[in-house]
């Protein structure tokens, strides 16, 4: 029985048939290299550089409960890095549009990038360059990364420092607005109370100018004095007695009404007193929402492109093309679908 041929290539040939080919094989890697080194020198590839910008994000607490409250309704200290939702909430800031166009305006993105201004959908290209140059991630440790890459290494720094900046800015006028109205409402309110108790204390005078001014303790004076004279037969001190008697008799509600009204609202106003302070102080503070790591400083090697990669990815895809486009060459020859003169070895069998 004759042994069946395979046309299938046999992997223990590949040295042979790498050996057989290895010309052509060496001209496609070496134009491949070639052409990466070309095309991928900074006459075709703008070289950039980065620069990175490390920051903790903080608690949200108030600073003004932090300095002159005991501690936070949740339990945080000011002083504390921040959690996985502060990390979170800290990215979506800075990859805000807020911030984006700010930094384009600080630093004419739209004349550093090249992009002319009759060009169209200009604001378009402009987002994409910005997205692809500016890189946000929150690390595994909870940290906030900002990598900047440029053709300018000091604009790369420049940019990413500046990021963190405006980081503090944004949320800075985000609190400020809440700041604001809670600053109002507790000025209202204390002036509102001032008020009361200016009347109440009013009232209080106007009340003791009758007599009243120690309801408990003037009844006790008066009977003990209203005993000595009538033992003593003191009409005249009787009478007078009996007059303030009258007066204490005629305003005691009042005045005990009054004074316990002026107690409970005096503790009312300190409560509210502590209230504006606190929102006068975050009104008037800058509070950092981050602690900064480590600031951007001008690279000093390019990052882009990674020229040894280009070259060593196209030189292997060159040769394993090249590879395999000889492959099916010679197994087109050895079936006698392409003629050529060339004596063409073939496999054995």
């Amino acid at each position: 029985m004759k042994e069946q041929k395979t046309d299938i290539f046999d992997s223990t040939n590949v040295f042979v048939f790498i050996v057989r080919w290895w010309k052509h094989l060496f001209v496609v890697c070496f134009l491949a290299a070639l052409a990466a080194a070309i095309f991928s020198s900074p006459r075709f590839i703008t070289p950039k550089f980065e620069s990175t910008v490390t920051m903790f994000p903080t608690t949200t607490a108030s600073l003004s409960r932090a300095v002159l409250a005991s501690g936070t309704p949740t339990g945080k200290q000011f002083l504390e890095y921040g959690e996985i939702e502060d990390a979170e909430r800290l990215l979506q800031v800075l990859e805000s549009a807020n911030i984006r166009d700010r930094v384009v305006e600080r630093f004419d993105l739209m004349a550093h990038y090249g992009i002319p201004e009759d060009a169209q959908f200009r604001r378009t290209r402009l987002i994409q360059e910005y997205r692809g140059n500016v890189n946000i991630r929150r690390t595994q440790y909870g940290a906030v990364e900002v990598s900047v890459r440029d053709a300018d290494p000091v604009m790369a720094a420049n940019i990413a420092n500046e990021l963190a900046a405006l980081a503090d800015t944004v949320q800075n006028e985000i609190r400020l607005g809440r700041a604001q109205l809670a600053y109002n409402v507790a000025k209202d309110q204390l002036a509102e109370m001032e008020r009361q108790v200016r009347v109440i204390e009013d009232s209080l005078q106007t009340i003791m100018q009758k007599g009243v001014f120690d309801l408990e303790g003037q009844t006790m004076m008066f009977a003990r004095q209203m005993a000595k004279d009538i033992s003593s037969g003191n009409i005249e001190g009787i009478e007078a007695l009996e007059r303030s008697l009258g007066n204490v008799a005629s305003y005691g509600g009042a005045y005990l009404y009054t004074s316990t009204y002026l107690w409970g609202i005096s503790g009312q106003v300190i409560q509210i007193q502590r209230r504006y302070q606190e929102a006068k102080a975050d009104l008037e503070s800058f509070v950092p929402f981050k602690f900064v790591l480590d600031y951007a400083f001008e690279a000093e090697k390019k990052v882009y492109p990674v020229r040894w990669l280009i070259l060593f990815v196209s030189t292997f895809a060159a040769g394993f093309m090249g590879v395999m486009i000889l492959m099916v060459y010679e197994n087109l020859l050895t079936k006698g679908i392409i003629k050529t003169k060339r004596k063409v070895h073939k496999p054995s069998a």
